[in-house]
């Protein structure tokens, strides 16, 4: 177990005037909120310093100091489901998160989870140390072009837009800002999720580390080259959809047979529940659990005989590849690096 932050070079960003505070955070325009940041200002003069114990073991839970802080810019599904994850792990109290958004629409989910809400982003960005930036793509120029100015080395930025690259984000914030790339999909609601996630060229490993920590709770929760980021935006944030496609399909069938209908969705989930356990957790290949469902001239190998007729696997395949080539695409697009803001 390594301490980090009060002895580690790596962690002096940490230290200072930034009081450490958990927050989450959406607005989509720049605030003229002079109070707020006034207020916001006072309460980081005390100087406190955060120690973070932090375990080098990916499958081992974050050790923290309950004064530890983290930021959302963005009160979407994704904000909500990390959010919901932290909170379950016991690790992170919902009096250390804070939601900011231009409207109270998505403020009632996090209110009944204890959190504190707000409409600032400058206010989660004066009180964090971790902020996940979860807005869409073609905001996060604007966002970031509010809070760049009080972006400093002592962050972590964590993006969950898809598309948007390393190089973009690190463009849009000063020289040296520590910036992480992370995709989760729609599972991170019920902490089952797939997250993967990339560091940019100024974080260290053992921001990974943290991240992975925190993320725990969320689902499955793995580090690769951003090269695979795209890649598993098509196959797993966009692969829950394509799976919710195939359960409305078994259901459908079963109605089509004479079945009512709110049975055959009803097994279809836990079909698909069962399924994705057992596959997870047996650790054998999908073809070899596959094979084991069928018998000679029963009832399994023909259905996937119809299957195969149908195309299910090319058309799957292609839905994939279609999928991260688009999540590649809006990483192209010029509104994404429209504005440079480094120093």
């Amino acid at each position: 177990m390594a301490a980090i932050m009060d002895e580690s070079e790596t962690w002096n960003r940490w230290h200072g005037t930034l009081q450490p505070t958990i927050s989450i955070t959406l607005h989509e325009a720049e605030t003229d909120n002079s109070e707020q940041e006034a207020a916001a200002a006072q309460s980081l003069q005390d100087n406190s310093t955060l120690d973070l114990i932090i375990k080098t073991d990916p499958e081992t839970p974050l050790e923290m100091d309950s004064n530890l802080r983290i930021g959302f810019i963005g009160a979407g599904n994704m904000a909500y489901g990390i959010a919901k994850g932290l909170l379950q792990s016991g690790d992170v109290p919902p009096t250390s998160v804070k939601v900011s958004a231009p409207s109270a629409r998505n403020f009632v989910r996090f209110q009944e989870l204890g959190v504190a809400v707000t409409h600032s982003n400058e206010e989660v960005i004066h009180s964090c140390n971790l902020v996940f930036v979860a807005v869409k793509p073609h905001l996060v120029a604007a966002v970031l072009g509010v809070i760049t100015k009080y972006v400093t080395q002592k962050h972590i930025i964590v993006s969950v837009a898809a598309g948007v690259t390393l190089v973009t984000l690190e463009g849009l914030l000063p020289t040296g800002s520590v910036v992480l790339r992370l995709m989760p999909n729609l599972p991170c609601l019920v902490q089952q999720g797939a997250l993967l996630f990339s560091r940019g060229t100024h974080a260290q490993p053992e921001d990974g580390a943290l991240l992975r920590s925190l993320l725990q709770p969320c689902g499955l929760v793995e580090e690769g080259p951003e090269a695979w980021i795209d890649i598993h935006t098509g196959l797993s944030g966009s692969g829950v959809a394509f799976v919710y496609l195939f359960a409305e399909a078994l259901a459908e069938g079963a109605v089509k047979m004479g079945m009512p209908s709110a049975l055959a969705h009803s097994i279809a989930a836990q079909t698909v529940l069962g399924a994705g356990q057992l596959l997870r957790d047996s650790g054998k290949h999908p073809a070899q659990l596959r094979s084991e469902v069928c018998t000679p001239g029963g009832t399994t190998i023909f259905g996937l005989h119809a299957m195969e007729q149908g195309g299910v696997r090319a058309a799957t395949m292609t839905a994939v590849e279609i999928a991260t080539e688009r999540a590649r695409d809006l990483g192209r697009k010029p509104s994404h690096i429209a504005t440079d803001n480094r120093k």
